[in-house]
């Protein structure tokens, strides 16, 4: 068999000639056997070889064939287009005696995409590690297949761990980096029990150096990097905080840190029960069993569970947890793949609580394992889901080991529901809908229709909170210029004496209005961002027919800022006092405080303590309408140390 590439590529020779073209052409005689992969070659074997097994893996066990010309051609993408995004190049496979066999052909393709890659390390005008040339060409086949299969190397391993194990070697804190002091602000303790909290850092501090290296252009990645590492070494902290007139030193000894997946658990006066899951880690079933059984010696009458910003983890957790709350050998689950035996999902003890009216509160960042649970919970009519419609996660990954420095989670099966529907909305990694079918399902005793292929479509449709263009601006979601985040940490040092059942209440306002303007917060409303706009490109005598016109909205446009400030009250309330309560005691109670004026949380109660409008919700014989073609996907908390 001969097998012939050609690729061209337009890229930069020198630094002063940006137009000038580098073509390569590479027509290579190759003979088809495993064992020519071991020939002596520029590019370091073990990098060829990481490469190699992950296109093996994907090639063998992803739940969609995968042809190897797809992946080889995608590894080659991936190389030319990160090493100069705007280049142009020409990919042509010609083969002659093709073999028929797969594994020999992708064996064929990647022999060539190695020597492709000796010659752009031999030929490039600037110095492309071997390291560099794979980390693109995976990329390159990663860009091919579902948002959810990814490449974990070391810190991307170290994450992974944290969301599905519960634990790492850190300090136990979030931060994220905050404006204008460009620094790494220390958001929110995990607890009061951290390696950090114990040392005596405080929420709102600013992490100004980490072992005496600056943290300022710092991105928050690389300085969780830095603070995590092996249990019992040490890291040592330079802050600044704002009652302290200069900078110190703080020397902790990094610990596991044990995340809760349950981050709060309360009962209501009216007796509804409320239990927040943040997680399907290892160890989760066991706090939701332990919650569920103190609320009952409470005196708990029903249960709002809730699943929202739950991006999943574990599915056996999840099938342990939808244990809870159905009777034994009830199905919760199944999943189906190319590669691997359709496997089902049963319970195996009785119900923890079985009759116990349930409302799940699920959003649209509810994914995989949340919507197993919301899924199975509706399928059998056994509670009532409430919020918006989830991310429409119905796919399986499976870690497969490749080498000590990485591991691939590959998509291999797609999970269905009881009544037989899989949710899956299945999205490219460019965010397009790849459009499944909008088949209709029955749930399995009341015999309500449900659908397929767009995420889990609530039975009843209960919207968040929305903020305002002037909130946004406030919370620094574009310019990580935080008010609330700023305000609160003076406020921890000015109130010493504040209690967990602190409220906001007009004075709060107008003094974090007053601060915000004094440290040179403008709102600038749509209208008036219109008018600079127009005032930019205005010129001459266009300029003179405007000015007057322009001029005249000033007065309008400070009218309808301030009735801005005014229909937005209520939400900055929320989140000043929110903010305030996290700096001051931690994410529980600020936790605690938000579930009393949450909007879904307080329709979910309404409706779960009045027994003839529960019931009123599962008379109704169909839910919900088919998928939209889009969906948010988006998280504001702060990374992990």
């Amino acid at each position: 068999m001969l097998c012939f590439y050609q690729v061209s590529q337009r890229a930069l020779l020198t630094k002063e000639c940006r137009l000038s073209i580098l073509r390569i052409s590479l027509l290579f005689a190759l003979v088809a056997f495993a064992s020519d992969l071991q020939a002596e070659r520029s590019v370091e074997d073990e990098y060829k070889a990481l490469l190699w097994k992950t296109a093996k893996i994907i090639h063998q066990y992803y739940v969609e064939e995968v042809h190897p010309d797809s992946l080889a051609q995608a590894a080659v993408r991936g190389i030319f287009n990160s090493l100069d995004p705007a280049s142009e190049y020409t990919f042509n496979a010609r083969t002659q005696l093709a073999s028929e066999d797969p594994a020999r052909l992708l064996n064929d393709r990647f022999y060539t995409l190695m020597q492709m890659a000796q010659a752009i390390d031999e030929n490039a005008f600037y110095p492309v590690t071997a390291d560099t040339l794979v980390r693109f060409g995976i990329a390159g086949m990663m860009e091919i297949l579902d948002p959810y299969s990814v490449f974990l190397e070391k810190r991307n391993l170290d994450n992974f761990n944290i969301q599905t194990q519960g634990k790492y070697g850190g300090l136990g804190f979030r931060i994220q980096v905050v404006y204008p002091d460009s620094a790494i602000a220390v958001w929110s303790l995990v607890h009061d029990q951290t390696p950090a909290a114990l040392a005596g850092v405080k929420s709102g501090d600013l992490i100004t150096a980490i072992n005496n290296t600056s943290t300022k252009g710092m991105s928050a990645g690389v300085a969780a990097d830095s603070m995590r590492g092996e249990p019992g070494t040490s890291v040592t902290l330079t802050l600044e905080r704002a009652d302290r007139p200069t900078p110190f030193d703080l020397t902790i000894e990094r610990r596991e840190v044990q995340m809760n997946s349950v981050s709060l658990a309360t009962l209501f006066p009216d007796g509804t029960g409320y239990i927040k899951l943040d997680s399907f880690q290892k160890g989760s079933t066991r706090e939701v069993f332990k919650a569920i059984v103190e609320l009952e010696e409470q005196g708990m009458e029903r249960l709002i569970f809730d699943l929202r910003k739950n991006g999943g983890g574990y599915l056996e957790e999840a099938v342990q947890i939808t244990d809870l709350f159905l009777p034994r050998d009830c199905l919760v689950a199944f999943t189906e793949g190319r590669r691997i035996e359709t496997a089902e999902y049963i319970t195996r003890e009785d119900a923890l609580l079985r009759d116990t009216p349930l409302i799940v509160l699920v959003n649209h960042m509810s994914a995989s394992a949340s919507e197993i649970v919301a899924g199975a919970i509706q399928d059998w009519d056994r509670g009532l889901v409430l919020g918006t419609t989830t991310v429409g996660k119905g796919s399986v990954q499976q870690i497969v080991h490749i080498d000590d420095r990485a591991e691939l989670k590959l998509t291999m099966a797609a999970w269905h529901t009881p009544s037989g529907r899989s949710i899956d909305r299945r999205m490219r990694k460019d965010s397009t809908l790849v459009r499944g079918y909008d088949k209709e399902f029955k749930t399995l005793r009341l015999e309500r229709i449900v659908r397929g292929s767009g995420g889990i479509t609530p039975d009843i449709e209960v919207s968040g909170r929305s903020g305002s263009r002037l909130y946004v601006q406030l919370s620094g979601i574009y310019s990580l210029n935080n008010q609330f985040f700023y305000y609160a940490r003076e406020h921890r040092l000015k109130y010493p004496d504040l209690t967990p059942d602190f409220v906001v209440g007009p004075g709060d306002l107008s003094a974090f209005r007053a601060f915000a303007e004094n440290r040179g917060f403008d709102y600038i409303s749509e209208l008036e961002a219109q008018v600079e706009e127009l005032d930019k490109v205005a010129e001459g005598e266009e300029y003179n027919q405007l000015a007057k016109p322009l001029s005249h909205l000033t007065d309008e446009i400070d009218k309808i800022e301030e009735q801005h400030w005014q229909e937005t009250e209520d939400l900055i309330a929320w989140r000043l006092t929110f903010a305030i309560l996290e700096k001051a005691f931690g994410e529980p109670v600020a936790e605690a405080y938000n579930v009393t004026v949450d909007p879904q949380v307080l329709e979910a109660r309404r409706i779960i303590a009045d027994p003839s409008e529960y019931q009123m919700w599962f008379d109704k014989g169909e839910i919900g309408t088919p998928a939209e073609d889009s969906i948010a996907q988006e998280d504001g908390r702060g990374d992990l140390q």
